[in-house]
């Protein structure tokens, strides 16, 4: 930063009086367009700006893209146009072809392994174990491994009676409450007299 701005900041910011920097802006003119900056500058600052800076780089935009070196793409190849024109888009859509073969073949041999009846032992008739027996689980079997008693049958037919008595009473009052409701939303929807 030359002297001659550094006195035109300390003007501009009211550290300094002096009429030689105003000469000095006279007659010379980055220091006329340093001075509108820093007005524009300040009244922004302010808030008070109600023009917005003039500002024109068009030129220098154009002079920058002037000295660029212009730069040329080479020529494609035959074999880069081959692949890209034809076979790409042929190669493309048979591998697409080919992952979508592969999951429905990995779907259908699922299904058929998960709808064939699982191996049993001949001697005991029970399923044969999914997980060996360090696995520590247990086959799955329908057949119902310990009688049940009198007394539990009856505690067991017990809790089953109170169950649906609750279901009972709960569809119940669910009706009495649409009921409710509907009654409410009728009386709403008549003119008052």
């Amino acid at each position: 930063m030359t002297q001659q701005q550094e006195k035109l900041s300390a003007f501009m910011d009211g550290e300094i009086d002096s009429s030689e920097i105003l000469q000095a802006i006279k007659q010379d003119e980055a220091l006329q367009a340093k001075w509108q900056r820093y007005h524009v500058i300040r009244s922004t600052l302010r808030q008070e700006a109600t023009v917005a800076p003039q500002l024109d780089i068009t030129a220098q935009v154009a002079a920058a893209l002037n000295d660029e070196p212009t730069i040329m793409a080479p020529k494609r190849s035959r074999l880069k146009r081959l692949l890209s024109g034809s076979v790409a888009p042929f190669a493309r859509q048979t591998g697409q072809l080919a992952v979508a073969a592969s999951v429905a073949m990995a779907v259908i041999l699922g299904v058929q392994q998960m709808n064939q009846p699982a191996p049993t032992d001949a001697a005991s008739g029970s399923a044969a174990p999914l997980i060996g027996t360090q696995g520590g689980l247990a086959p799955v079997s329908l057949e119902q491994s310990r009688p049940v008693s009198r007394n539990d049958m009856a505690v067991m037919m017990e809790n089953k009676r109170k169950i649906n008595a609750l279901i009972s009473d709960h569809e119940q009052q669910v009706k009495l409450k649409q009921a409710a409701d509907n009654a409410v939303q009728t009386q709403d929807a008549e003119p008052q007299k």
